[in-house]
C-alpha cells in the first residue's frame, strides 16, 4: 500500500509542484494525469469489481487531489484533469484472472 500511495499520490504531487512554474509561464495551461476505471467507485458498485483494492485505493485518492489543484488553478487558468485510458495490459492480467501482490 505504501509503495503504490507512493507511486501514484507522492510522486505526482511533487512533480506538480515541481513544473508548476513552467505551467504558469505555458501556453497550455494543462495537466493531465492517467487514472483508471479502478478508481471509480459508481463503476465498481455496478459491476461488482474486487480486485485491486489498494491500486483503486491510491488512484482515488489521486483523482481527488487532482481535482483539489484544478480548483486551486482554475482562477489561473490552468486545467488539472484525470483521464482514463481505458483497460491496459500491464502484466497482471493472465488466464482470465487479475494478478495482484500484495505487500
Amino acid at each position: 500500500m505504501k509503495e503504490l500511495f507512493h507511486v501514484n499520490v507522492i510522486a505526482n504531487v511533487h512533480l506538480f509542484n515541481l513544473f508548476l512554474p513552467l505551467i504558469f509561464k505555458g501556453q497550455a495551461k494543462k495537466v493531465i494525469v492517467l487514472t483508471s476505471g479502478f478508481a471509480d467507485m459508481e463503476w465498481t458498485n455496478q459491476y461488482d469489481l474486487t480486485p485491486g483494492a489498494l491500486y483503486s485505493a491510491s488512484k482515488s485518492a489521486m483523482n481527488m487531489i487532482t481535482a483539489k489543484y484544478s480548483a486551486q488553478y482554475k482562477k489561473d487558468g490552468i486545467l488539472f484533469l484525470s483521464l482514463s485510458p481505458g483497460m491496459v495490459e500491464v502484466g497482471l492480467y493472465q488466464d482470465g484472472m487479475i494478478h495482484l501482490h500484495l505487500y
